[in-house]
């Protein structure tokens, strides 16, 4: 697995890929079937309210991913994809 931000793409280490939540890929809206992959995503957080939080804990860890990769590429460090955001 490879974590994409805008500071580069990154490998995700199998001990951090095993702990993220299991969550559809986001719509994309530029697609053909943009329409039916945004009803898709809809029912599938629609379904539970453990796949609301799942999703939240994924974009949460994404969100502190991005500004670690972003302090480690302003302070010339190598980066490393960690768990930290996924408590």
């Amino acid at each position: 697995m490879i974590l994409s931000t805008a500071s580069g793409d990154y490998p995700i280490p199998a001990e951090v890929a095993r702990q993220l939540p299991n969550v559809p890929a986001l719509p994309d809206p530029t697609a053909p079937d943009a329409r039916l992959q945004i009803e898709d995503f809809r029912h599938w957080m629609d379904a539970s309210s453990e796949h609301a939080i799942d999703y939240e804990r994924l974009r949460r860890w994404h969100l502190v991913q991005e500004e670690l990769a972003a302090q480690a590429k302003a302070e010339n460090r190598p980066f490393v994809v960690s768990d930290d955001g996924l408590e």
